[in-house]
């Protein structure tokens, strides 16, 4: 899933051009709306620029109230923060930015850094810690050599609090072995996919290696002794161990234990989601025609809200992504919607009578945005708008060319796009 809110969309759209677009440069590792060593200028503006286009977007949205950076090559949301973090050049280098998400002004700037030699993967995450959120600007790449010394395969790991300032960020700065993976949100902790898995403390530092098929299962769970588990997530109980058909956190809870009356314990799937959510998924008990998927809290295992979904002919739900609202009421996941107060789920799989919806984001009132896939005899047929109210748990059409937002929060819309070929990220208000 997509960590955080960065979910990324590309979509052509109709506009009406207010504005010269900025000049892309090439060359570099792609990660993110640019290549990330673009080498682009990087913006000095403590406000921010209005957009260079006005899309057309859902009647929520004010287009006259909006921004856009200048210059970007990754970002990622900060709603605890209300803001955006961005990486931009330098000239010879990069630096994270951290701009209000509302009005674009910068919070603060951290210290320009260069990314290691023959970087092969970039990135930004963000990540909760004891209530404080984070920024993690990282990449994997070469240090070291010489004309004696081979040169090191390292993650470079910069650790900023988003709510800094000045001389705060970057708050820690870490270099560790590389493996094979990116570095994820894995929830009390950053993980390093790998073998063997590592998990990374941005408050201290302190770094954990985790063999998982060597962790501690239960005893009745047959499965989770063959070889091929994996660590999807870190606890404060400890880490969440995902098996063939089971998942658990060590001495503390487990899927066969919360499985929904109507599954069968024994068929147990489990990705990690925005929020400080999981979504789950088991077979219908007794052989049934359909799955039961819910949202669970990642710290305790307990079921927040599920509901029964057609089987699909091709199943392929694997870690597609993932939204929370701001007042963490309500979460959407591809074709899954969640009111987590009213314990409501409702399931947009394709029937015989309804194409499939996908969502990507969702407001604090219960709206959320997405699209309908057009069967055409494969998965990647067109795309049309869509809007649900999760009061109601009935979907509607949006006129053709509307686009809608990648992620909603502090009052604001986020809309990632392609227009004329070029990438544009914009912030627009909600209307009052």
């Amino acid at each position: 899933m997509r960590p955080g809110l960065a979910r990324t969309v590309v979509t052509v759209v109709t506009v009406i051009a207010t504005g010269s677009l900025a000049a892309c440069g090439g060359g570099g590792p792609e990660k993110g709306p640019h290549p990330y060593g673009s080498g682009g200028k990087a913006s000095a503006r403590a406000s921010a620029s209005p957009p260079s286009y006005k899309l057309d977007v859902p009647a929520a949205y004010d287009t006259s109230r909006g921004w856009e950076p200048d210059d970007y090559h990754d970002y990622v949301l900060l709603p605890k923060t209300r803001a955006v973090a961005l990486l931009t050049s330098t000239g010879s280098g990069y630096r994270v930015t951290v701009r209000d998400a509302a009005t674009g002004e910068v919070r603060w700037s951290g210290r320009p850094f260069k990314i290691p030699a023959k970087s092969s993967s970039t990135g930004l995450v963000t990540t909760t810690t004891g209530g404080r959120e984070y920024v993690v600007a990282w990449s994997r790449g070469e240090t070291g050599e010489d004309a004696v010394s081979k040169a090191k395969r390292v993650y470079v790991v910069d650790v900023y609090p988003a709510d800094g300032k000045g001389s705060e960020v970057p708050a820690r700065h870490v270099e560790l072995p590389a493996g094979s993976g990116d570095v994820t949100d894995g929830g009390e902790r950053l993980l390093v996919q790998g073998e063997p898995v590592r998990a990374l403390d941005v408050t201290t530092g302190k770094l954990t290696k985790y063999d998982a098929d060597s962790i501690k299962a239960p005893d009745d769970c047959s499965s989770c002794h063959s070889l091929g588990n994996t660590v999807v997530a870190v606890t404060g109980h400890g880490p969440l161990v995902s098996a063939s058909n089971f998942f658990w956190v060590p001495g503390s809870w487990d899927s066969s234990r919360i499985a929904p009356s109507q599954a069968d314990p024994d068929t147990g799937d489990v990705w990690p989601a925005a929020g400080g959510h999981l979504i789950a998924r088991w077979a219908q008990k007794d052989g049934g025609s359909h799955n039961v998927w819910a949202a669970l809290d990642r710290e305790t295992g307990q079921v927040e809200a599920s509901v029964l979904c057609p089987k699909p002919f091709l199943d392929m739900y694997d870690d597609q992504g993932s939204a929370v609202s701001s007042n963490d009421r309500y979460l959407v996941s591809e074709h899954l919607a969640f009111d987590l107060k009213s314990k409501k789920g409702y399931c947009f799989e394709e029937t015989d009578s309804s194409k499939p919806l996908t969502f990507g984001s969702v407001t604090d009132d219960g709206i959320a945005y997405g699209t309908s896939l057009t069967a055409d005899g494969s998965a990647f047929g067109d795309r049309d708008p869509v809007q649900l109210s999760l009061a109601t748990g009935t979907p509607k059409a949006l006129a053709d060319g509307v686009v809608v937002p990648d992620a909603d929060f502090a009052g604001v819309g986020v809309f990632d796009t392609t227009v004329v070929s070029e990438r544009h990220l914009i912030f627009y208000r909600h209307k009052a």
